[in-house]
């Protein structure tokens, strides 16, 4: 990497997980939009992430913060045709807090062999020979020598500090990572984590060498007027900074930038309200609507700070879904429709046998189910759609007897973890679920977009079939079944 890229900076990201979690705009989005937790599900599900998991006794769900501190010291400016090294161009220090008491001893073990399966029985040695206790707090070291001399100019030290209510892990330069142990985690001094929302949980923040802004590309050019006075005021910028709010009702989004001077937050703040006007105008032309938020979004400066400020609301998820996700389903290639009434070629015709395993285990065979009515749904967790009718399919079933109707959630391509998590965090303890990995079965009932919900009266007829998911479809699907047993 060429050394005039590399600049002086301070990089602090924050993020209080448990505050996240219990705020009532999480459930919001947990529920309109479940494939952004899902990569999270799939990691948790993967096997050295349950073994690391067994074997400290947490959880994914145990994190309660994670802080992570990134320094580019002065030396970065003088490097010559190499990387940058641990210790003398970069600091480090990264931390993470935990409910509960964590297994130090066998988490240290695991990492252990892990490093000697990468490197060797005599690094193993090196590194487990500086293993020490000190009350709660257990220390290992990772030696200059083990990590390599053209990589790092320092130790490497990890501390786990365990406790019965809250534990912690700590790694970094060895004087931050004691200095963290005796004195907790605090934020480092910047200017925009002093005047941003006091009550954010994700915190992102950027101190910048101002000696970048004198690269050529930032030069003024005086033959286009908007770009010369972007580039004149990008130039007093010293610090960014980013946060999220989790509240009970909305979202507070933040930006802050910190300039050296008031008048250059001032003539910030015009390029910034004079873009954010031609946005609103160019989404507001005919033939586009623009979405309610854009009209929200407040700028101001406050002394040596401009400020963009945003509070995102629930009806703003459904405005921008419906705008720019119209398939919000389709994250892995398929269509997700809205519920409308319309003629299905299966309507009318015997409905396919189907055989696969319940999720609890056990065979499952449509035709054991016959003199039953049967409602098919097929779904899956990622599918936002999928997720707010599930509640809503259970709803009207549990309605009649069980001995006459049965409701069978196809899960369509996701493994056992994945789908055990999701029931246990929605409480669905006691839905049906037939696996349907390969998509057979999914394919025989002419599955394109989910969900989709067919409903096959006691004789194996297909008698109804709705794709997609609107408000009202447990009414309707009661009325449907009551109809069919009426007959």
């Amino acid at each position: 990497m060429n050394a005039e890229l590399f600049f002086s900076f301070l990089m602090f990201f924050q993020v209080q997980m448990d505050s996240i979690r219990n705020s009532g705009f999480y459930q919001v989005l947990d529920e309109k939009f479940p494939q952004i937790t899902q990569g999270l599900n799939e990691l948790e599900s993967e096997d050295e992430i349950q073994k690391l998991m067994n074997l400290t006794g947490a959880e994914f769900n145990d994190l309660k913060s994670f802080n992570l501190t990134i320094e580019g010291l002065d030396g970065m400016t003088k490097l010559k045709g190499r990387s940058p090294k641990f210790g003398s161009d970069i600091d480090l220090l990264a931390s993470s807090k935990f409910e509960g008491q964590l297994k130090a001893d066998e988490l240290i073990d695991y990492m252990l062999d892990q490093l000697e399966q990468e490197m060797g029985e005599e690094e193993r040695k090196q590194v487990e020979k500086t293993k020490k206790v000190e009350g709660n707090v257990t220390f290992m070291t990772v030696p200059v020598e083990v990590m390599g001399d053209e990589s790092s100019a320092s130790d490497l030290l990890m501390a786990l500090k365990s406790g019965k209510k809250i534990s912690e892990i700590i790694v970094g330069i060895p004087e931050k990572v004691k200095d963290v142990v005796k004195k907790g985690v605090s934020e480092p001094n910047l200017a925009c984590l002093e005047a941003m929302s006091k009550t954010r949980q994700v915190s992102l923040a950027v101190k910048i060498d101002p000696a970048i802004w004198e690269r050529p590309e930032f030069s003024a050019n005086q033959q286009n007027p908007l770009f010369a006075g972007l580039a004149n005021s990008v130039k007093g910028i010293r610090e960014f900074g980013f946060s999220l709010s989790f509240l009970d009702d909305s979202m507070g989004v933040e930006l802050c930038v910190h300039c050296v001077d008031t008048q250059s937050a001032l003539g910030l703040w015009t390029v910034a309200q004079g873009g954010l006007g031609m946005a609103q105008l160019a989404m507001s032309q005919e033939g586009s609507r623009a979405p309610s938020i854009l009209g929200r979004i407040k700028t101001q400066a406050v002394e040596k700070n401009v400020f963009v400020r945003v509070e995102v609301l629930p009806k703003d998820l459904d405005e921008l879904e419906s705008q720019f996700m119209p398939n919000s389903g389709n994250s892995r290639g398929r269509k997700t429709e809205s519920l409308k009434k319309e003629t299905d070629p299966l309507i009318g015709q015997k409905a396919p046998d189907a055989q696969s395993v319940f999720l609890n285990g056990g065979e499952f065979r449509l035709s054991d189910q016959k003199g039953k009515v049967v409602v098919l749904d097929f779904w899956a967790t990622w599918c936002g759609p999928c997720v707010r009718a599930l509640p809503e399919l259970v709803k009207a079933t549990s309605t009649f007897d069980k001995e006459k109707v049965s409701f069978i959630a196809v899960n369509q391509g996701e493994g056992k973890k994945i789908i055990s998590k999701f029931l246990k965090s929605k409480k669905f303890n006691s839905l049906k679920v037939v696996l349907d990995r390969n998509q057979k079965i999914g394919g025989d009932y002419g599955v394109e977009g989910i969900p989709r919900t067919v409903v096959i009266d006691q004789h194996g007829i297909i008698r109804y079939v709705h794709v997609g998911f609107s408000p009202g479809i447990a009414e309707r699907l009661q009325g449907e079944i009551s109809k069919i047993l009426a007959e």
